[in-house]
């Protein structure tokens, strides 16, 4: 099976390098032609629970993401995992429109909402997943850290399972299951991906644009009662939006959110980290498809649209 990772970040290269330590076969697609030759002259190291697995240079197969189309016509892979952020998927999705013609795999790891449409329709044949991860990861010199075993769960989204529901489909979905369970993911092929995926995107409306806003690690959200208070009016927002929506959350969401603060205290968010490295966030995505979920419901969403235009208004030259 061979797979192409898009995207060689920090969860990009945790994913690929343990894939390819499993014994399948990886490409690795970066942003940048430096970053894919660093990694076929340094090859790639994997650090877990201060044990490491080292691929040698010569088993890494590394390109830059702008030759993808042209690679993929020549040696076509298997399953195409999208890891690149919600920021980069115009560029990547015009970088494989000579691709249109092909069924391809492709799951995505994107926080927020609205690149599925994109991909869908840029991409017509292809099937396309979702994916929700809590996997942590961080670089490292000539690798990558695993912060912490988390879980990974992908699928179709309802509407696509209704147009495609054929048996061919489904057993692809449990071979893609076992090779990540067996790459030492803990990973589960789900019928209700939807539902996750709405559950990650009332989490990271209520943590990551408050995190960038206050240059905090998630921890500290907890720390003094007006950081939750604002949490709590997020939040309360947010449900009433879902519930406008008829989208049905079956957990107590809110100790959820708390929970994530406290299991995830030392992280950065990627929205702080990409405020901070003065680069475009994922907040339209996020508090973005908050406001507009409200507005087709005829509800307002103050609080989100306030989050929206905060985080937004950070300019480069602002950042500290």
């Amino acid at each position: 099976m061979v797979i192409d990772v898009v995207g060689a970040g920090s969860l990009g290269l945790l994913y690929g390098g343990k894939l390819q330590a499993a014994g399948n076969a990886v490409r690795l697609w970066t942003r940048t032609s430096e970053q894919a030759e660093e990694l076929r002259l340094h090859g790639l190291t994997i650090t877990e629970q201060g044990e490491k697995t080292k691929l040698l240079p010569e088993y890494v197969e590394a390109y830059p993401i702008s030759e993808l189309s042209a690679h993929w016509h020549h040696q076509p892979g298997d399953w195409l995992f999208l890891m690149v952020k919600q920021t980069s998927i115009d560029d990547v999705i015009h970088n494989m429109d000579t691709m249109k013609e092909y069924i391809l795999n492709i799951v995505c790891f994107q926080n927020g909402m609205g690149h599925i449409e994109k991909l869908q329709a840029a991409l017509p044949l292809s099937r396309v997943y979702r994916a929700v991860t809590t996997e942590g990861a961080k670089r490292a010199e000539n690798g990558v850290i695993r912060a912490g075993e988390g879980q990974t769960w992908f699928g179709r989204d309802v509407r696509t399972r209704a147009i495609e529901e054929d048996t061919t489909a489904n057993l692809q979905d449990l071979s893609l299951q076992a090779r990540l369970q067996q790459a030492g993911f803990n990973c589960t092929a789900s019928n209700q991906i939807d539902k996750l995926i709405y559950r990650k995107l009332l989490i990271n409306a209520v943590i990551n644009p408050l995190t960038a806003i206050w240059r905090i690690p998630n921890g500290e959200l907890l720390q003094n009662d007006y950081r939750v208070k604002v949490m709590r009016h997020l939040y309360d927002e947010a449900v009433a939006i879902y519930k406008a929506n008829e989208i049905m959350l079956d957990i107590d969401m809110w100790e959820e959110i708390l929970s994530v603060c406290r299991s995830t205290a030392s992280n950065t968010s990627s929205m702080l980290a990409d405020v901070v490295q003065g680069r475009r966030t994922e907040v339209e995505s996020i508090s973005g498809q908050m406001v507009r979920m409200a507005h087709r419901c005829g509800l307002t969403a103050p609080q989100h649209e306030l989050m929206l235009y905060l985080i937004e208004g950070i300019r480069p030259e602002g950042v500290s």
